[in-house]
């Protein structure tokens, strides 16, 4: 029988992460991992955490990718960052096991935020088709290696699709058609490795109850935010990140 030993504040505190990770994750793509793991992992730990997040990451990747299927032929590139950033987690799990994950952390933050400076010197900056063809094996390939080594592959993806200026609908796509070909991967890992224990599947149907509830309610709030406003909250959104890779580089545990 699964135990959670663990107060009601506490499970209060982790439903309201859910809930908010899930509303960002209907009006961006990305957002329930970023938001979710770190509270779950207080309280669970980290590798806890991820088996968590893993099946409510596959349930709402699969109703969003459903929902926006007709964007996927805008979104050039996709497939090269599918297949390198597939190798890319094989990479990734390797350096789990051998790199300092504050070192990790600090690398990120650096990359990202050479393009948060990037674009505030030039808010309309864009990578052209030519650039796109050298870029897409990269990001996929360290996005890739990111999932396998943190389980958040958002500091690459999410700007490396930022840059090709999608509109909001196939930026959600790309992002979450990425997100789930990892997600996959990962479950069959963990699945592999004797990690996805009964409990902890049990323990990702439950956190699919406040997922369930709020991301539809998010989906139809981003029908009507401009692209602008979309823009505004991705670009938060990085400035979050990588405030969270400089602490975790420098301070985290």
């Amino acid at each position: 029988m699964m135990s959670l030993p663990i107060s009601g504040d506490a499970i209060a505190v982790i439903l309201l992460a859910l809930a908010v990770g899930s509303f960002v994750k209907g009006i961006t793509g990305l957002g329930l991992p970023l938001i979710a793991i770190p509270f779950l992992a207080s309280f669970f730990g980290v590798e806890r955490a991820v088996i968590i997040m893993v099946i409510p990451g596959i349930v709402t990747n699969a109703w969003l990718l459903w929902a926006y299927r007709r964007h996927a032929t805008a979104i050039r590139s996709l497939p090269t960052v599918l297949l390198t950033g597939t190798a890319g987690m094989v990479v990734g799990t390797w350096i789990l096991s051998r790199v300092s994950g504050h070192i990790l952390s600090l690398v990120l933050a650096f990359g990202l935020g050479a393009y948060l400076l990037i674009l505030f010197l030039n808010p309309r900056f864009s990578l052209s088709a030519v650039a796109t063809r050298y870029v897409a094996p990269a990001a996929g390939f360290a996005g890739g290696v990111l999932q396998g080594a943190t389980g958040i592959a958002s500091p690459v993806v999410a700007t490396y699709f930022h840059a090709l200026r999608l509109d909001k609908w196939a930026y959600v796509f790309a992002l979450t058609a990425v997100f789930q070909v990892f997600s996959v991967i990962q479950l069959v890992a963990l699945y592999n490795f004797g990690l996805l224990t009964q409990n902890r599947l049990l323990e990702g149907l439950l956190a699919l109850l406040p997922v369930m509830i709020v991301l539809p309610l998010s989906m139809r709030l981003a029908r009507v935010i401009s692209p602008r406003v979309f823009n505004v909250i991705l670009i938060t959104l990085f400035s979050v990140m990588e405030l969270k890779l400089i602490y975790d580089g420098l301070f985290g545990g």
